[in-house]
């Protein structure tokens, strides 16, 4: 019986071994089958995968960066009547960026390293599991709509040849034309300042929407408001004439409750003034003007007040020693640079006026000051 259980035992460890090494790398997270797999036992041969599922997840996704991301790929699975076709995989990386990130392709992908696209859609077609394109219909179904949106402005076309040259001029063994092709860049986008905005809220028409401000103030990327737009929203012809709009549903995620409450929070009878920390009652000083709101607020969604005392945030560098007192505009001299900072600061609240008479009864700041003032 000891034996037949320990022969268990070692077939259970090798099954296990086995499937992990099937399951790949994703094996090793803390995730739920069902949330890709719509059985539920999935094999590598028949995996069961769902269309799209949500792969996203914070702490054990590896988001790429776009300088990451290989230059070029010479598609050649599918040759035929056509040369390899060469694929500015950065470049498209860089408009996808704006527009969800690698997901917008690499749908399937799980947590971690990015699959190619033939691991799950194969060169040949499968009739009876229309489900999955087969490669091919995977390629066309990412490329077509933004390619068959394009303007003539662009002065490109949406046929064939565009993506597939003909064989006679095959350039994927050309190093100098590859070479041009690798050195392409999406422009970096301009960054308008702001939009005054007409709705059809008959009381208060006019929105103010800060768009510098929401992006390298409050650290949103343009794919959290942009993720759905196309390509041709911004290079059709008509795209510079074009009545910009906003949705609610942009910006609810942030504003849920002031929208619901207040309306008046977004619309107005004239341009509103740009955000202003000291509207909350704590005005920024020099030290944390140039900080993003994410550095104190963390991953609020809504940002709500927090404790101003200090320590709340500095509990580990508000020890003596640890902190340049100078950042305050204050350099302390010999006297007083040693002395711990509930001295002055009693209780810990330095918030309030600092206090002298711990060790003065005839002093008082800001009328004595215990060092020099300094620029900051």
């Amino acid at each position: 019986m000891k034996r037949m259980m320990i022969i268990l035992g070692i077939l259970f460890v090798l099954s296990s071994v086995s499937f992990a090494q099937q399951l790949g790398h994703h094996a090793k997270f803390p995730l739920r089958c069902d949330e890709c797999h719509y059985c539920k036992k999935p094999t590598y041969n028949e995996p069961c995968l769902k269309i799209a599922p949500n792969f996203i997840r914070e702490g054990i996704t590896l988001h790429h960066s776009v300088e990451d991301a290989p230059t070029l790929f010479i598609i050649d699975t599918l040759q035929n009547k056509y040369a390899p076709a060469v694929f500015t995989h950065r470049l498209h990386a860089q408009m996808g960026e704006m527009l969800g990130g690698c997901e917008s392709c690499h749908h399937h992908n799980p947590p971690g390293k990015v699959q190619p696209c033939i691991e799950c859609h194969k060169p040949e077609r499968q009739l009876n599991d229309l489900s999955r394109p087969s490669l091919k219909g995977a390629y066309h179904q990412l490329c077509i709509d933004c390619h068959r949106s394009w303007d003539s402005d662009w002065s490109k076309t949406s046929d064939c040849y565009f993506c597939h040259p003909k064989a006679s001029e095959d350039i994927s063994q050309s190093p100098k034309q590859l070479a041009e092709l690798a050195k392409k860049r999406h422009p970096v986008p301009k960054t308008p300042e702001v939009y005054v905005l007409k709705s059809d809220y008959d009381e208060a028409p006019v929105v103010t929407f800060y768009h510098k401000q929401h992006i390298f103030t409050f650290g949103l990327a343009c794919k959290n408001c942009h993720k759905d737009n196309a390509c041709a929203d911004c290079h059709a012809s008509d795209a510079k004439t074009k009545e910009i709009s906003l949705e609610h549903d942009n910006c609810l995620p942030c504003h849920e409750k002031a929208i619901d409450e207040n309306c008046e929070h977004c619309h107005g009878i004239e341009q509103k003034a740009p955000f202003n920390h000291a509207k909350t009652g704590w005005p920024l000083k020099v030290f944390h003007q140039n900080l993003t709101c994410q550095t104190c607020h963390k991953n609020q969604v809504e940002f709500s007040a927090l404790n101003t005392n200090c320590n709340s945030c500095h509990k580990a560098n508000w020890q003596s020693g640890a902190f340049s007192h100078s950042v305050t505009g204050v350099q302390l001299d010999e006297n007083h640079v040693e002395i711990d900072c509930e001295t002055c600061h009693l209780n810990h609240n330095f918030n309030a006026k600092p206090q002298c008479t711990e060790c003065h009864e005839d002093k008082s700041f800001p009328k004595d000051i215990p060092g020099k003032i300094i620029k900051r």
